[in-house]
Parts: structure tokens; C-alpha cells; sequence
């Protein structure tokens, strides 16, 4: 198979990324309120879903820990492959614009990290076995580790004891980085420790240039 390109349909497709703590839910919210409040028809998707027994048990075990890391892609990509064709593509080929809380770079990330497999074969696997359309444009979040577990700690959100720990969350900032340093025409990095509004003003302005020519 060959990667879909979401430009192939009348719909658009938009990814917000980030190391856990950098805001990502926050920016999504906003921004589709506000594209919303102009009349556009917007969709917010999650990754991992809760609509398929895939996504759900990656939500109710991996928090815990009790998945072992090929497990955790496995299942991830199996629960994407259910998202990309019930959810996004439908989506894109109805003309809605599509706004992602995580895709599968956050798969490459995270998993590279936990299995040792490259982030660019990960990203490969997803792009081919399942079909995953690629976005017009990844935003990735950008926060320093010890910053994104301080704002962890402070919300009260049950931790990921798989994934929300110092050393890890910096070589998955890592991984980001170098997916951005690698393909600079379709990541943007934005410092999230700016103001939220100001964050959030960046990420509207991007995604408005494309939406509106």
C-alpha cells in the first residue's frame, strides 16, 4: 500500500503532538471552538479511541503498566487502523476538518522508546500496513520533561506509570524533535511554555493560511 495524503480529499487533517504536560487537549479544545464559532464543521479525534475494544484496553491496562511494550503497539495500531477507517477518512471525504489529540507520531515517539524499534519504522508501519493518512500539518508542543511532569503532578490525573517518567519523556522530546528536524515541511514545533493564547493564537493562524486558500 501507499500512504494516503490527506490533500486527496475535500477535507482537512491536522495533528497536535507533544510530550505529555505540553497542552496538547487544552490547544485542540480551543481552537476547534473558535473554528467552530466561524462555521466551520470540526471534528476532535483522541488516540487511543474508547469506541473499540483496542483503544480500550490500552486505556484501562497501560496506565497501569500491565502491557508490555510490543503489546502497546500492537494494540495501538490495530486501534488506529479502526480509527482511519471510521472515523477520519469518512470525515475527510465528507469535506470536515479533522483535528487529532495525538496520531501515530505519537505512536513513533513513545513506542520507539519502550521497544527500542526506530520511530521512522514505526511511522513506516502505519503509514503502509494500516493506510494512515498523513496530515496537512503536525504541530508538536514543545516543553521540557522535568516542565511536563511538574504540570502532570499539579493537574491530579492518574500518571502512566509506563511512559510518564523524567528520562523517558526526554528521549520522547527527542524523537519529536528529530521528526520535525527531519521533515520541516510538514512539523511545526511551538515553545509551550509561551502564554496558552498565544499557543493557541500560532496553531490557528497555520491551520486558517491552509483551511481558507
Amino acid at each position: 500500500m501507499s500512504p494516503i495524503d490527506s490533500f486527496d480529499y475535500p477535507g482537512h487533517l491536522f495533528v497536535i503532538e507533544g510530550i505529555d504536560g505540553a497542552g496538547k487537549t487544552t490547544v485542540c479544545d480551543r481552537i476547534i471552538s473558535i473554528l467552530r464559532q466561524s462555521g466551520h464543521e470540526v471534528v476532535k479525534l483522541r488516540e487511543p479511541t474508547d469506541e473499540n475494544p483496542y483503544g480500550l484496553e490500552i486505556r484501562k491496562r497501560s496506565p497501569k503498566g500491565e502491557l508490555s511494550p510490543k503489546e502497546e503497539l500492537e494494540l495501538f495500531i490495530r486501534d488506529r487502523e479502526w480509527n482511519v477507517n471510521n472515523r477520519i477518512l469518512p470525515a475527510l471525504r465528507n469535506g470536515v476538518i479533522v483535528l487529532l489529540d495525538r496520531y501515530f507520531f505519537a505512536t513513533g515517539a513513545y513506542q520507539s522508546v519502550s521497544t527500542g524499534i526506530d520511530w521512522r519504522i514505526i511511522l513506516e508501519r502505519n503509514r503502509t500496513e494500516i493506510d494512515a493518512p498523513e496530515p496537512e500539518l503536525v504541530f508538536i508542543l514543545d516543553i521540557a520533561a522535568d516542565e511536563g511532569l511538574k504540570r502532570i503532578s499539579g493537574s491530579g490525573r492518574e500518571i502512566n506509570l509506563q511512559f510518564e517518567k523524567l528520562e523517558r519523556l526526554v528521549r520522547v522530546r527527542n524523537a519529536y524533535l528529530e521528526m520535525a528536524r527531519e521533515d520541516t515541511g510538514r512539523y511545526r514545533v511551538i515553545d509551550a511554555t509561551m502564554p496558552l493564547p498565544k499557543v493557541v493564537e500560532i496553531v490557528l493562524d497555520e491551520i486558517q493560511s491552509i483551511i481558507s486558500s
